[in-house]
């Protein structure tokens, strides 16, 4: 529980009102619409990496 960063957009979201959630290499990552998560799902990598490199 708790907030979390929307790996696309960068947007706080709170797990119990997120519009999503996808499951990538073990971590769960929480989303403001649908949209953000749609993006991830087509391409992981592309923000996981984002956010590695920050």
């Amino acid at each position: 529980m708790g907030t979390h960063t929307d790996p696309v957009c960068g947007m706080k979201v709170d797990d119990k009102s997120a519009a999503g959630q996808s499951t990538y290499l073990n971590n769960t990552y929480y989303f403001c619409s649908q949209g953000c998560k749609t993006k991830f799902d087509q391409n992981p990598q592309q923000y996981v990496s984002q956010k590695a490199a920050s």
